[in-house]
């Protein structure tokens, strides 16, 4: 007997849907680049040795060999594209949706981005003598982005719609039951995983140099960078880590700077369930997320998650081991609040009779 795993796009859809983003996010973006390339490449004789590569407010300010479109070109064109499409299939594994389905689309438009910019910028300084009297290239930016937005919006529509099912729930690993006037709190804890972790101080040790050599120098920019710099560390230190809490009072997830922070009171919540949650298939990336159903939560890795559904609202999830036993926990609080709330109704309303 054959069960349907919740958490798998059903084989067939899963064959089409990967097969159309393989065409969309790495066989377009290639051909693209390659009769851009092309072009290019048949442009070089008309053009001056030096061209315009960046236009301020003034106009052209910075000059390089030709030869710098064509690597901007292949690394936005196909490099990104191809980084892009690697990085989705492996993350989403058999459970599609629509993140996917948009990083397909996105591939395929910044290729065109990347191929009317380039040569954009190129057809507008052919058989110049001099780079500096090169024209404006607002009206290159303006069809560039008309590019992505349209081969980007061909590529979101022929690919299959496939939404995502959400995970499957998972059974506490012992029965919680909480007797009247007892308290029983659970604590966790859920980090990022280390190897993302890493990379993202990678990233940020990257910023700190070259802020430093741009404030130290004296390049234009530096102090653009710093509060970069400022911002992606804050938001790094904010989102890291998050002690999760339920009591008897209800759930809470605080980060460990004390912001960002959610909490639920008990009277709010509905019930809790662990559940088994794909990031990238369900959410769409890794952080504090909204999916396209509508949930949000905490989202540090696949795995168990505590669900939390809330009256009026969408659930709230939060990726944590141990997510059965705080769920279990959670629910006990909320039966123990409603057994103690009914009949107290009931004596309400038969004393209400008996006065009548």
């Amino acid at each position: 007997m054959t069960i349907h795993d919740l958490t798998r796009t059903p084989p067939p859809l899963l064959r089409r849907a990967r097969l159309t983003f393989f065409v969309v996010a790495v066989i377009l973006p290639i051909v693209i680049t390659a009769v851009a390339v092309v072009i290019l490449l048949a442009w070089l004789p008309t053009l001056p040795p030096q061209v315009a590569t960046h236009w301020g407010v003034s106009g052209a300010d910075r000059f390089g060999p030709p030869s710098v479109y064509l690597w901007i070109l292949v690394g936005v064109g196909l490099g990104l594209p191809a980084l892009m499409a690697i990085v989705t299939l492996a993350s989403v594994g058999a459970h599609w949706g629509g993140a996917a389905r948009l990083m397909g689309a996105l591939s395929a438009g910044m290729s065109a981005f990347a191929a009317v910019m380039s040569l954009g910028s190129l057809a507008i300084q052919r058989e110049l003598a001099d780079p500096a009297e090169s024209p404006g290239i607002g009206g290159t930016m303006a069809l560039a982005f008309a590019a992505l937005l349209l081969v980007g919006g061909i590529a979101w529509a022929v690919q299959p719609r496939v939404r995502p099912e959400q995970g499957r729930t998972l059974e506490p690993r012992y029965s919680v039951h909480v007797a009247k006037g007892e308290r029983v709190v659970w604590v966790a804890t859920t980090t990022m995983p280390r190897g993302a972790l890493a990379f993202l101080l990678f990233v940020l040790l990257g910023l700190v140099a070259l802020a430093a050599y741009m404030l130290g120098t004296g390049v234009e920019g530096g102090w653009i960078v710093a509060l970069v710099v400022v911002v992606v560390g804050f938001a790094l230190a904010a989102t890291a880590s998050f002690r999760v809490t339920v009591t008897p009072e209800g759930f809470s997830a605080r980060a460990l700077l004390g912001w960002p922070r959610i909490r639920v009171p008990l009277d709010e919540v509905e019930s809790a369930r662990a559940v088994d949650i794909s990031p990238f298939g369900e959410f769409g990336g890794w952080g504090w997320r909204i999916a396209v159903d509508g949930r949000t939560g905490i989202v540090m890795r696949r795995g168990s998650a505590i669900e939390v559904t809330r009256q009026g609202r969408r659930p709230f999830i939060v990726t944590i081991d141990g997510a059965e036993e705080a769920a279990a926990l959670l629910q006990a609080y909320v039966d123990r609040a409603r057994t103690v709330a009914i009949p107290s109704t009931d004596r309400s309303t038969d004393s209400g009779k008996e006065t009548s």
